[in-house]
């Protein structure tokens, strides 16, 4: 059977009067619960850029492919539902703070206004005016209803965003904590299962969306069903989110609904884009922004001056992206390098350096320690650091983390003899050995001037 409206529930006099109490003051608590709204979005953006970096040195395992792009997909979108979170919020805001101001002023002058007594106009204007504008009070009771309209439409955002989250933070964590601990042949057949699920899933929404099938008592009853599946992606939020939707549902024309739907999901869409192209800048600096500059490249890292790997020039916070040195004016004799290790460096480490098999029965200090020494021998072997054209092939790298933010890596200080006067390079490779080139990692360009 078909399910109906549910019947109306019957409201005591009592809970009428105390309902109409709680719409005719509820304009004092939007002003506190947007404004509490927009302070606590305004600190969003900050904090995801801390969240976003701290997980992708610490616990993104692939920067290629889909797992390298997803989290940065996800990342740029709640960062753009945070904007048009503000921008609803701050809209009521205003709407609401300008009803107040016509409240007070219809309280001063309660017979609103007199377009018979306009001065400076023509019969003829104060007739168009009084017909298009109608009466003061008329105004602030529609005013009034397109801030609650408004609000309403900024909660659905604030919904929007909390399930958006949560759903990426739950597919990011599979693919960082879950992923690594299964078999590569277990997964492939994890991912099949789930994309036929999935495809399954689409076609089922697409056939019983059709008007002939839900029109059929059995396709109704099963459409209905299969549209309460949804209920286990809004993470507990479906019960407030459907009802302001389905208010508006039941309130506006069918064209108007789509039209809004799709004007609003292009503007989202294009927002979201120009959002990821905006992070993905800021995350890679080298790559190609919108203010294109015609004899400007940063492509090649001999040629192009990162603050990231100078400490002199670092904001206070900021992780090192690559690799870094104390300054791009060198004055004294020797060079303190730090090398980044994010998690993603494993992918290349693991395959060049597995890990040897270990006694069974060696104590566990025993183990740590020969742990220890084969890790600092094999990050030694593997990390080539060449200043100009010498080769250092033991720079002795030491195992650090930095205080803030908390980013580990490996130290070392080196004492170069042949330091010329101006420009010098220091490039680092990781490279097995001689026979082959290698992958490059950085290329630092510094400047020598020694103390006189």
């Amino acid at each position: 059977m078909t399910p109906t409206s549910a019947p109306k529930e019957t409201l005591l006099p009592q809970q009428e009067e105390k309902l109409r109490d709680l719409t005719t003051q509820s304009w004092n608590l939007e002003l506190v619960i947007s404004g509490a709204a927009l302070f606590a979005v305004l600190q969003l953006p900050d904090l995801l850029d801390e969240a976003f970096d701290y997980f992708r040195f610490n616990l993104m395992s692939q920067t290629a492919g889909m797992q390298g792009l997803f989290p940065s997909m996800a990342y740029s979108m709640i960062k753009a539902t945070c904007y048009v979170l503000f921008m609803a919020f701050l809209t009521n805001f205003v709407m609401r703070a300008f009803w107040v101001g016509l409240v007070g002023l219809l309280a001063v002058y309660p017979t609103g206004i007199h377009y018979d007594r306009i001065p400076f106009t023509t019969k003829y204007a104060q007739d168009k005016m009084a017909a298009k504008l109608g009466p003061l009070d008329g105004y602030i009771l529609r005013l009034d209803r397109r801030c609650n309209i408004v609000f309403a439409v900024a909660f659905l955002f604030v919904f929007v965003l909390i399930v958006v989250a949560f759903s990426y933070l739950l597919t990011i964590l599979v693919y960082s904590l879950v992923r690594p601990i299964i078999p590569t042949p277990y997964w492939q057949g994890i991912k099949l299962t789930s994309y036929v699920l999935f495809v399954c899933y689409l076609l089922a929404s697409i056939v019983l969306s059709l008007p002939k099938v839900r029109a059929h008592p059995v396709g109704g009853d099963l459409n209905y069903r299969f549209s309460t599946l949804s209920k286990l992606l809004f993470w507990g939020l479906y019960t407030p989110f459907v009802f302001i939707l389905n208010t508006f549902y039941s309130h506006l024309p069918y064209r108007s609904i789509i039209r809004t739907i799709g004007l609003m999901m292009g503007a989202f869409f294009v927002l979201i884009a120009f959002e990821f192209l905006v992070d993905f800048s800021r995350l890679d600096r080298r790559t190609m922004s919108l203010n294109q500059r015609h004899l400007y490249t940063a492509r090649v890292d001999s040629q192009y001056i990162n603050s990231s790997a100078y400490d002199n020039q670092r904001a206070e916070g900021q992780y090192i992206e690559v690799a870094a040195i104390q300054a791009d004016v060198i004055r004294d004799p020797y060079i303190r390098l730090y090398i980044a290790y994010p998690k993603a460096l494993d992918t290349l480490l693991t395959r060049l350096a597995p890990a040897p098999a270990w006694s069974d029965t060696l104590p566990r200090a025993e183990k740590r320690r020969q742990f220890a020494e084969w890790s600092h021998q094999q990050i030694n072997q593997l990390m080539r650091i060449a200043i100009n054209d010498s080769l250092y092939r033991s720079p002795d790298l030491l195992f650090t983390q930095r205080d803030y933010p908390q980013q580990r890596g490996w130290q070392t200080v080196l004492l170069p003899t042949n330091l010329k006067l101006g420009k010098n390079t220091i490039q680092i490779r990781i490279q097995a050995d001689s026979t082959t080139r290698g992958e490059e990692i950085m290329t630092i360009p510094f400047w020598y001037i020694p103390e006189k």
